[in-house]
């Protein structure tokens, strides 16, 4: 049994940081908007609004991801990380599209022109979130950040399967229009065991465990910011 001063196994730190998270108030499928959008209760107008901020980070892949490439040092996981580029950029491993692509299908199913989704301006927290997720990229070894990736992709699945069932039986759109949503049920869940794997092989110092234990509530707490819409 470890002590105190014991370091954590990597496999005990990424149990017990899956629990952390999973505990946190800041899970995106427990957000008001997602449950505004499963009941029917959000506007048209707020969905909208939601869209408009949920899309620059949308449209900022698939060059983050590309840098994340080039940052990795570990040729196998380098390979697995180059997946994720294609996948966000042509949707190979799903079979679908390109994921902006596909949310600016969404948009324009609820009457948002791609132009107003180039042309919105970032509230503070859509702002936060992107130049944070840029930064750590610059600043932290490639696989902190990627580690930190099991609170980001990691918790997205949920959220994005509740979203598109939501969307489908409230608002009676089609399957194309939110199958974003629904192509992220599979894809990220399997972005997130990419980044289980990086942090099981790499996240092994105590040092390692508090930066990555860090970064990823921080990303959390960003991305639920993110949907929180006035109005």
């Amino acid at each position: 049994m470890a002590t105190k001063s014991d370091p954590l196994s990597s496999a005990e730190f990424v149990r017990q940081l899956k629990e952390q998270i999973a505990r946190s108030p800041k899970q995106r499928v427990n957000h008001p908007f997602v449950r505004a959008v499963c009941s029917g209760t959000a506007s048209l107008e707020q969905i909208r609004k939601w869209a408009l901020q949920d899309y620059q980070f949308r449209r900022a892949v698939p060059r983050i991801p590309m840098l994340r490439y080039l940052a990795c040092t570990d040729p196998e996981i380098a390979a697995r990380m180059y997946e994720v580029v294609e996948e966000e950029t042509r949707g190979l491993a799903t079979g679908s599209a390109g994921h902006a692509d596909m949310f600016v299908e969404f948009a324009e199913s609820i009457g948002i022109t791609r132009k107003e989704l180039e042309t919105a301006e970032l509230r503070p927290a859509t702002a936060a979130h992107l130049y944070y997720a840029e930064l750590i990229i610059h600043t932290l070894p490639w696989f902190v950040m990627m580690a930190a990736q099991i609170g980001a992709e990691g918790t997205f699945s949920p959220a994005a399967a509740a979203l598109g069932q939501g969307f489908i039986k409230q608002y009676g759109m089609a399957p194309k229009s939110v199958r974003f949503f629904t192509v992220h049920v599979e894809a990220d869940e399997e972005h997130g065991t990419l980044a289980e794997d990086i942090a099981l092989r790499y996240i092994t110092s105590p040092h390692l465990q508090a930066q990555t234990r860090e970064v990823t509530m921080r990303r959390l707490e960003l991305l639920y910011d993110v949907w929180t819409i006035d109005g």
